[in-house]
């Protein structure tokens, strides 16, 4: 027995409105990342696009730029791998990248 080709293009459609739908509510949504020392909190929508860095006024008392830079980076980092888990939840493995 032959697949109908009708049923063939319905899922189809079917698949791509659900993909669709998914990348509708991962751009709505936001993940949040933060450094180890939890100094710097980075807020990202969670189809990885940065929305907002979150600094600890503390931390400027320190003056302590190279330790301000690790911060941000594990807080950028942090948010793009939880974009990326909740990406894969919503549609499977994708790759993200913040811009």
């Amino acid at each position: 027995m032959q697949p109908n080709i009708q049923d063939f293009l319905e899922q189809g459609k079917a698949f791509a409105q659900e993909m669709g739908n998914a990348q509708t509510d991962l751009a709505k949504a936001m993940v949040t990342g933060r450094s180890g020392d939890g100094t710097v909190t980075v807020l990202a929508s969670g189809m990885g696009k940065l929305q907002a860095v979150r600094v600890d006024p503390a931390v400027f008392d320190q003056r302590d730029v190279a330790a301000l830079q690790k911060a941000i980076a594990e807080a950028v980092q942090a948010a793009a791998d939880n974009a990326g888990k909740l990406a894969s939840q919503k549609m499977g493995a994708i790759e993200i990248t913040l811009h």
